[in-house]
Order: structure tokens, then C-alpha cells, then sequence
């Protein structure tokens, strides 16, 4: 089954499909650059690919990704607290565009996620909405620590092979609400772990 056939109805033009959780940064960073490679080729009417990132860390490695693939109008790097802004031409979206949200990591308060949410139902147009995390990610190590990563290698879980779980996906998502709850601010970082380190102290 495809990546981008995975869908759950959210709203009328936004479909959000289950995160797709990796054993490593790399494999997840792969993934992504396959999945905007694979959408381009498959291209058969109007599209925009949004690569988004929560820290400037990982925005900095989606834009490196969108050189590998290859310079295209179609591609556009966002980092999530500026999408409004740097997306500030959505008005000229039409209804016949597809505009494809790849997420590449969570961020500890489930607000920032939901922001990013909800600038794709504010789109006039459809949207397709996938978080990519993997876990080396500083988050998804906050939340599960690493006996996850042991377990699933003993399991012979291969690094390029993907978790895509809905029970997964909400464990994590449970998780990211008590971390985020036992947060004591939201300075801005420039990666996920200087935000936990400067905002969640005791984590």
C-alpha cells in the first residue's frame, strides 16, 4: 500500500494519514526524499509538496533533501511557526490543486502540531498531511526512551522499514500531552533537544 493512500478524514479537504515512525534520522530523512520523488514523478495535475519542520535543525536537513531530489516549483521548505507567512501565496491555491504536507518531526507541545493542522484545513484546497518521525529524534526519545529502538531490533525490525501503526501513533501521541503538560515554557530553540533542555529542565 502506498504512503500516500494511508488517509483518515479530518476535515472536508484535509486528509491526515497514521505517522510513520523510522529506527534512524536517516532512514527517515529517506523516506522523505523518496516520498517527494516518488509524488513528482506520479504528478498528473496541479501539486505543491510542503516539507515542514518545527526546529531550524531539521528545517536546514529538509533543504539539503530538496537539493538531492532536484530543484522544482512544486517544492516548498516551511518552517511551522512561519507558515502563514512563508506560504503567504496560498490565496492563489485553487480548488484543483493537491498540496501534499510531509512533517518531519513532532514538537513537544501538541499545540505547534495542531497549528500545522490547522493551516492545511485553511487551505482552498485538498491536502495531505504525514508526520515523518524516527527514534533518534530528541521527542520521540523524551517520550519512549530507548528500549523502544532495542525491542523493535531484537523483533528484526530493518532500518528501513517503517512503523505505521495507529495504537503506535497514539501512544506517542498520548505521551507528547503529558510531556508537553510537564513543560515549564516555550522559548524557541534551535533543535528539538535545546527546547527540552531550555523548556522541560526535569526531562
Amino acid at each position: 500500500m502506498g504512503l500516500f493512500e494511508w488517509f483518515k478524514a479530518t476535515s472536508s479537504n484535509v486528509m491526515v494519514l497514521n505517522d510513520v515512525i523510522w529506527l534512524t534520522s536517516q532512514a527517515k530523512l529517506n523516506a522523505i526524499r523518496q516520498a517527494v520523488a516518488h509524488r513528482l514523478d506520479q504528478q498528473t495535475g496541479p501539486v505543491a509538496i510542503i516539507l515542514v519542520a518545527h526546529f531550524p535543525d531539521c528545517l536546514a536537513e529538509l533543504q539539503q533533501l530538496v537539493e538531492q531530489v532536484g530543484p522544482s516549483d512544486s517544492i516548498t521548505v516551511a518552517s511551522a511557526r512561519a507558515l502563514k507567512r512563508e506560504m503567504a501565496s496560498t490565496a492563489s491555491f485553487d480548488a484543483s490543486l493537491i498540496v501534499d504536507m510531509l512533517v518531519a518531526e513532532r514538537h513537544p507541545v501538541p499545540s505547534h502540531d495542531e497549528a500545522v493542522l490547522n493551516f492545511a484545513q485553511s487551505l482552498p484546497c485538498q491536502c495531505r498531511l504525514v508526520h515523518h518521525l524516527s527514534l533518534e529524534d530528541p521527542v520521540v526519545r523524551a517520550i519512549a526512551g530507548e528500549w523502544v529502538d532495542t525491542i523493535l531490533k531484537k523483533l528484526g525490525m530493518a532500518e528501513d522499514e517503517a512503523i505505521e501503526s495507529k495504537m503506535v501513533a497514539r501512544r506517542i501521541r498520548a505521551a507528547q500531552e503529558k510531556l508537553g503538560s510537564r513543560c515549564l515554557t516555550d522559548y524557541p530553540a534551535d533543535s528539538a533537544q535545546e527546547w527540552l533542555e531550555r523548556n522541560c529542565p526535569q526531562v
